[in-house]
């Protein structure tokens, strides 16, 4: 009877795993001042932190040792194609809802708007089917593509890039008439760009959004349920509320992966 337990005590020695894996997803993004952004060679912004916190509290890794930072339409794509991926800044939408299991909101919501050059006094919006007049330059595989083609809006009317910031050049050079962002990140994208944050304006408003986080579909319940646990936590506790606060006097002191 020894042996045999001396036997069963052998084999389990040799096939026993000799650690437990660590759970860890995949991190993706874009470019996104100021929420997600390169800055001394790292990833950083105000949703950066919020979903690394989010992470260390409910005991995911990151996998591949960090972010990744990637145009949108491949960010979009990798998570929605991939297990144990997890995408951020991403705006929650009716489209969006069966496509990716949810945690937020990350930060408070965003207006969106149309924003002509100042200088363009022609351009008068006062519906939103006024703009299909011009040229519209858009994020590919984003909400503002979605929101307007939901809206009747064509590929005739739409210009997209893969790049936010490409747009803004765009629309200084005079190559579309319109683009959609939220008020400040063009404050700060005019910043980079050298130019006033004045040289752009308003034209028309658009719609109001929150941000998350979102994970492939295929990614385990409890794994999404502990980060979101995790996250309410941060929000009991003040966490996301000073990460808020640090990144009030965001200027142009920071490094753009563009």
């Amino acid at each position: 009877m020894k042996i045999y337990f001396v036997l069963c005590f052998l084999l389990y020695l040799f096939c026993a795993p000799r650690y437990l894996p660590a759970v860890e997803v995949a991190v993706v993004t874009e470019e996104w001042v100021p929420y997600n952004f390169v800055s001394k060679g790292k990833v950083v912004g105000i949703s950066t932190e919020i979903v690394e916190q989010a992470l260390h509290r409910a005991g995911v890794a990151i996998a591949g040792g960090g972010i990744r930072i990637m145009p949108w339409a491949r960010a979009y794509y990798t998570a929605l194609h991939r297990e144990n991926t997890l995408i951020y800044t991403i705006l929650r939408t009716p489209d969006r809802e069966s496509l990716f299991k949810w945690v937020g909101p990350l930060v408070p919501p965003d207006s969106f708007y149309f924003f002509k050059l100042a200088a363009r006094d022609d351009i008068r919006l006062q519906t939103l089917a006024d703009a299909r007049a011009y040229r519209i330059g858009i994020l590919r595989d984003s909400v503002h593509g979605q929101f307007l083609r939901r809206h009747g809006f064509g590929s005739v009317s739409l210009d997209p890039v893969s790049y936010q910031l490409l747009n803004m050049k765009k629309l200084l050079n005079g190559r579309v008439d319109l683009i959609v962002d939220v008020e400040k990140t063009v404050r700060l994208r005019a910043e980079r760009l050298g130019v006033p944050p004045a040289t752009f304006a308003k034209a028309l408003f658009l719609f109001r959004q929150e941000y998350y986080m979102a994970f492939n579909p295929n990614t385990p319940d409890t794994l999404v349920h502990k980060v979101g646990a995790a996250l309410a936590a941060m929000k009991k506790d003040g966490t996301v509320e000073r990460i808020l606060c640090r990144y009030k006097g965001l200027s142009q002191g920071y490094d753009h992966g563009d």
